[in-house]
């Protein structure tokens, strides 16, 4: 009987320790539903929330451009706009954050403010949210600017460069740009034969526009190289 009875007891506790585990899973498994509920509660309404800031985004952006072409626009009109561009390049969602600060660059430039300009482009360059494209046109723009009278002339070729190497449509303009350092004043003859190099590869680029390959073609004639 002391052996039925320490057997009852033995099964009684197991028992017990199915019962208690069987709680613990039980909430545990509460607790992965309403993490996984929450969770998708949650992603929903980040996508909710992006989706409504991208749109007033965007509003806010073409109203700033309309003010800009409006042919009536005053003083106070381009302040405003120019603010708002400001506003959405530092704080907008992506796509709105890029357009914005590239047209702003563009104002900038027209208004001289040259540093500014290439701080908007280099936001644009730097933003890894920004579209592959938009991010090499800001880099080509911020090169560009700089390179009738480089302060740092290897920078802006190591950039240059970078861009060339990446191919597709930047590429045929940051060779353009390699010539334009090459053939600054007081160029050596291995720059100049570096310079005819370059060229002579955007007159057979697939990706040069018509505009880009007869500019090279006539600096090659220069160098009494044309093909």
């Amino acid at each position: 009987m002391a052996d039925d009875f320490i057997t009852q007891i033995d099964e009684e506790m197991q028992a017990q320790r199915l019962r208690a585990m069987a709680r613990r899973i039980g909430a545990v498994a509460g607790v992965v539903v309403l993490v996984s509920v929450i969770g998708g509660g949650v992603w929903g309404w980040n996508s909710h929330a992006r989706h409504v800031a991208q749109k007033a985004a965007s509003a806010r952006y073409f109203t700033a451009m309309a003010a800009l072409s409006d042919p009536k626009r005053d003083a106070a009109a381009i302040s405003k706009a120019t603010a708002t561009l400001q506003d959405l390049a530092e704080h907008g969602p992506a796509g709105a954050r890029s357009y914005a600060a590239l047209r702003l660059a563009d104002l900038q430039v027209q208004a001289h403010q040259d540093a500014a300009a290439l701080q908007s482009w280099k936001s644009v360059a730097d933003d890894s949210a920004a579209e592959p494209s938009l991010r090499d046109m800001a880099r080509y723009m911020g090169l560009n600017a700089q390179t009738a009278s480089p302060t740092d002339p290897k920078a802006i070729r190591s950039g240059y460069e970078a861009l060339a190497q990446g191919g597709g449509a930047w590429a045929p303009l940051a060779q353009e740009g390699l010539v334009a350092l090459d053939l600054r004043s007081g160029a050596t003859a291995d720059q100049q034969k570096e310079a005819r190099r370059i060229l002579t590869q955007i007159v057979s680029s697939a990706n040069a526009t018509e505009g880009v390959r007869a500019r090279a073609q006539a600096l090659l004639e220069t160098f009494g190289d044309a093909g």
